[in-house]
């Protein structure tokens, strides 16, 4: 089964287009290379109360779950990414 499939269903009953939201925790060193992925998005960043983890979140309009789907496929590489 695709680690993707339960994000399949649940993206099934949006209606698309939509604006769609990531958010992500990890550490600062990985915030330029996210803001590489997300040049089309409206992107805030926002420090931990101790500074250790930055949390980073991205809205963009997509046309379709397998865009979406795409966009967390392209930033499986990066070390130290969680998901919310």
């Amino acid at each position: 089964m695709d680690q993707y499939e339960g994000l399949r269903e649940k993206l099934k009953k949006q209606n698309f287009p939509c604006k769609y939201m990531f958010k992500f925790i990890t550490s600062q060193d990985n915030i330029s290379e996210l803001k590489t992925y997300f040049k089309d998005a409206e992107v805030k960043t926002k420090p931990s109360s101790k500074g250790k983890y930055v949390s980073f979140t991205a809205v963009i309009m997509t046309l379709n779950a397998d865009q979406i789907i795409d966009r967390y496929k392209s930033l499986s590489h990066i070390q130290g990414l969680i998901s919310l």
